[in-house]
């Protein structure tokens, strides 16, 4: 898989198992950021904020690519990645929507299945929860 396509890109569809091995290292990243740039461990040095927001603009800019990806191979429009947003609705809708439930089976609008599913039938609409990774 292309790094810079996963972290960047807006376009396409991710699966879980990508979602979360790109997520994990890409919140690793921010933790000690928001450490090492608390007022008290800061004080006046600019460089360092400097540093800080190039950091988390890149972890931002990163996590919503991964969200929207996602949320395209649930078959939803970037515009959900907004609920992300909203305090305690926001991160169990990350943690049920983009990291639990599986994408939709075959093609969709926004491209093929990263599993290669073929098309689903007319049985296989019933959303499940699997934990095929």
């Amino acid at each position: 898989m292309d790094q810079k396509w996963a972290l960047f890109s807006f376009k396409g569809r991710l699966r879980r198992r990508d979602y979360w091995l790109y997520s994990l290292p890409v919140l690793l990243v921010t933790l000690p950021v928001f450490w090492y740039t608390s007022p008290s461990n800061m004080g006046n040095n600019q460089a360092l904020k400097i540093l800080a927001m190039v950091i988390l603009f890149f972890v931002f800019w990163a996590s919503l690519a991964l969200n929207i990806k996602r949320l395209h191979d649930r078959n939803k429009s970037a515009w959900w990645a907004l609920l992300t947003f909203v305090p305690l609705i926001g991160p169990a809708f990350v943690i049920v929507e983009l990291g639990m439930l599986d994408g939709i089976k075959g093609d969709n609008q926004y491209g093929p299945d990263p599993k290669g599913r073929s098309t689903p039938t007319k049985d296989d609409k019933k959303e499940t929860i699997t934990i095929d990774m």
